[in-house]
C-alpha cells in the first residue's frame, strides 16, 4: 500500500488541531501497516469530527485491512466520497477498499476518476500503475474467461517474454 500523506498535503484543513493530530498520527501508523492502531486513533478523531471526509475515507479503509468488514467499509469510504467529491484521496480510499474486496474494476473505475480530479496528484497514478494494464483477450468475440482465450492468452505471454529476452 503505497503511503498517505498527511492532512496538511492533502489540503483540507477541516478539524480541531486535536483531531487533525490524531488523524496524522493515524495516517502514521497505517504507513506502517499498523491498521488495527491507526483505526482507534481515527474513531476517537470521529468523534470530535463526525463528518470530516478525509477522516472518514481512511477510518474506511482500516476497517477493510483489519476486520475485513468490507460491505461497512465501502459504505463509509461512499459517504466520505459523497461529502467531497473533488477529493482524490477519498477516492483512491475507496479503491482500495474495492481492491482488498477483490473488485478489481470497480477499484480501477475509482482510481481513474481520482486521476481525473487531480492528474498531479501521485496516489491514484501509483495506484494504477500497480494495478496495470491488462491486455485485450486474444479472441475478442469469446469472454475473456473462456478456456480459448485463457490457454491462447498465456501462449502469448510466453511468446513475448521469450522475444524481449531475445531482441535486444
Amino acid at each position: 500500500m503505497s503511503t498517505v500523506e498527511t492532512l496538511e498535503e492533502t489540503g483540507v484543513p477541516n478539524g480541531t488541531h486535536e483531531s487533525n493530530a490524531l488523524f496524522n498520527r493515524a495516517l502514521e501508523l497505517v504507513n506502517r501497516n499498523r491498521a488495527d492502531s491507526a483505526r482507534k486513533l481515527l474513531e476517537m478523531a470521529l468523534e470530535i469530527c463526525p463528518r470530516q471526509p478525509m477522516y472518514l475515507s481512511l477510518y474506511g479503509l482500516c476497517l477493510a485491512i483489519e476486520s475485513e468488514d468490507y460491505d461497512s467499509a465501502r459504505k463509509i469510504c461512499e459517504t466520505a466520497v459523497r461529502l467531497n467529491p473533488r477529493e482524490p484521496l477519498s477516492r483512491v480510499n475507496l479503491g482500495r477498499v474495492h481492491r482488498l474486496e477483490g473488485n478489481n474494476a470497480a477499484a480501477y473505475v475509482e482510481f481513474l476518476s481520482a486521476w481525473k480530479l487531480d492528474r498531479k496528484h501521485p496516489a491514484p497514478a501509483t495506484e494504477l500503475q500497480r494495478m496495470g494494464i491488462r491486455r485485450p483477450p486474444v479472441f475478442r468475440f469469446l469472454p475473456r474467461s473462456h478456456w480459448l482465450n485463457i490457454h491462447v492468452g498465456r501462449l502469448r505471454t510466453r511468446i513475448l517474454r521469450t522475444r524481449r529476452r531475445i531482441v535486444p
